[in-house]
């Protein structure tokens, strides 16, 4: 079987034309050594011809610009392909293959050609604005979105906005008359749903909302998640009952017995064959490894943005009111003041201020964890956790640790013996998952290739260090695709991460950051 794309037809070679024939009958034969059938290209003849076992292209693939400030790579080719042939389907790509942008080139593909009038895309909070609304900006400059985030009347308000899409974090499904709208709402015909494993347990209200919105048989769904069962095969149960109900039984509890094993009465293990039985339900899917991705850049940094807890926000104001007093007392402002000053804030967004030599006060900082939980999740290797202060680097091992998670701690507290003992145990063995790092201690002569992820929970204030710490997984014998997500609360942090990409980061630009505060 060949295939040919020239203009608006698909030439095509099969041993048995008739059988093509009677699917679509709208196929004209042609007296060609090389072709004997041409079948008019579109989304329906390209899926006939593909479940008959024909690897035959989507209309997209030749009839799409792909527009925007970056070529689409092979495999967004592929993804955005399949996306715009089912209706109802799942991108299992893991983190860093680019999916977001593929997703959104296959919606515009859509909307260009009237199947799809309007798209709701549901994302964890961190990413409404930094990845979604600014991929939008970048990727799809004609289309408009809108962020529905804050209280009820600010949602409505962004739902009753007429853009192309409106941008949702996941728990806003919790809110019962919000979904109510967007279910009477026939233009809100697509929906894309980011980091989807949020959704694997049915008993929620934000999955509930969910399947209700697809109830609808105008909706289309696409759920994209590189972790599908990040805990069991049980998990892939909750998300194909979304996609492909039929796929699985009516009740968990037969789906759990045909993954896992009872053998003790509270513990179960997954069968021989469990992760198989998961994957034909997560079906129809696409999936790209980041290793397979060949033309994907070898580093790609992802922005999350985090949620200040009043406790915070309190003690950065309070601080922010002595600053501003000073400057409108003309006190002069030392580049040393002034840096004394940005650490304290940047303690703050943390979540632990310095109160002694070594003592640190610890601040309510949960949106900030959870923002690093779901990064740390979604990582297809080992996690590099990059925090700039001791008391931060302290803080967060308690709660990674409590929550399961194996972590080794890099600072300057740690001997060097034991230091050795933890870089060796994390380049050779399974755990420790995590390397928790204070910059110091990591920014020269380590090689950690075992991870592909590095997360810096917060920015650390050193150009050297900064350049450095990249480094340490980015150099000769990584064999991942790698990420580097940048975590920050606030637009001072913002802008030290400018800085920092710009090797500006000295005691002048300090200054600027104290007038970034004050002003």
């Amino acid at each position: 079987m060949l295939l040919h794309q020239p203009t608006k037809s698909l030439l095509i070679k099969h041993p048995d034309p008739w059988a093509v024939r009677e699917v679509l009958p709208h196929s004209k034969t042609l007296d060609h050594p090389d072709y004997n059938l041409a079948v008019h290209l579109t989304v329906e003849s390209s899926k006939v011809l593909r479940n008959m076992g024909l690897e035959a292209p989507a209309p997209i693939r030749f009839f799409y610009n792909w527009p925007g400030k970056f070529k689409p790579f092979a495999h967004q080719i592929v993804m955005a392909e399949f996306l715009t042939l089912h209706r109802r389907a799942f991108n299992l790509s893991e983190m860093g293959s680019a999916k977001t942008n593929a997703s959104l080139w296959a919606a515009d593909w859509l909307m260009q050609t009237g199947r799809v009038d309007k798209a709701l895309v549901l994302s964890p909070l961190s990413t409404l604005e930094r990845v979604w609304a600014n991929d939008i900006f970048d990727t799809l400059m004609h289309r408009s979105c809108a962020i529905v985030h804050g209280t009820r009347e600010k949602r409505m308000a962004a739902l009753a906005a007429d853009v192309d899409f409106y941008i949702m974090n996941h728990d806003g499904l919790g809110i019962a008359d919000l979904v109510d709208h967007i279910h009477k709402r026939p233009d809100i015909n697509l929906i894309i749903v980011d980091e989807a494993s949020m959704f694997r347990n049915a008993s929620t209200r934000k999955f509930k909302a969910l399947e209700r919105l697809c109830k609808r048989h105008d909706i289309r769904l696409w759920l994209m998640t590189g972790t599908p069962c990040p805990n069991d095969p049980t998990d892939a149960w909750a998300l194909a009952k979304l996609v492909s109900p039929d796929r699985v039984p009516k009740f968990f509890g037969a789906f759990k017995r045909a993954t896992m094993m009872q053998i003790s009465q509270f513990k179960w293990v997954p069968r021989a064959d469990a992760y198989a039985v998961a994957f034909e339900a997560m079906q129809p899917a696409v999936r790209f490894k980041k290793a397979d991705c060949i033309d994907l850049p070898p580093v790609t940094i992802q922005d999350r943005q985090c949620a200040m807890t009043p406790e915070q926000r309190k003690a950065f104001e309070d601080l922010k009111k002595t600053m501003v007093a000073e400057a409108k007392a003309g006190k002069e402002i030392k580049a040393v003041n002034a840096a004394d000053q940005i650490g304290k804030l940047r303690q703050i967004l943390c979540g632990a201020i310095k109160v002694g030599d070594d003592d640190y006060q610890a601040l309510d900082h949960k949106p900030r964890l959870e923002v690093l939980t779901e990064a740390i999740d979604q990582a297809s290797a080992k996690v590099l956790i990059v925090a700039p202060f001791k008391g931060i680097v302290r803080s967060l091992e308690t709660e990674l640790v409590s929550q399961g998670y194996s972590v080794g701690v890099l600072n300057g507290d740690v001997p060097p013996k034991e230091r050795d003992r933890i870089i060796r145990e994390f380049k050779t063995q399974a755990d420790p998952h995590i390397l928790l790092c204070h910059p110091k201690v990591m920014s020269h002569g380590l090689n950690l290739t075992e991870a592909d992820t590095l997360i810096f929970y917060a920015p650390i204030y050193s150009n050297d260090e900064y350049q450095q710490v990249t480094e340490r997984f980015n150099r000769a014998g990584q064999k991942n695709k790698m990420t580097i997500i940048r975590m920050a609360a606030h637009p001072l942090e913002w802008e030290i991460y400018r800085l920092l990409g710009n090797r500006q980061a000295n005691q002048t630009s300090i200054l600027n950051l104290y007038k970034v505060v004050t002003e």
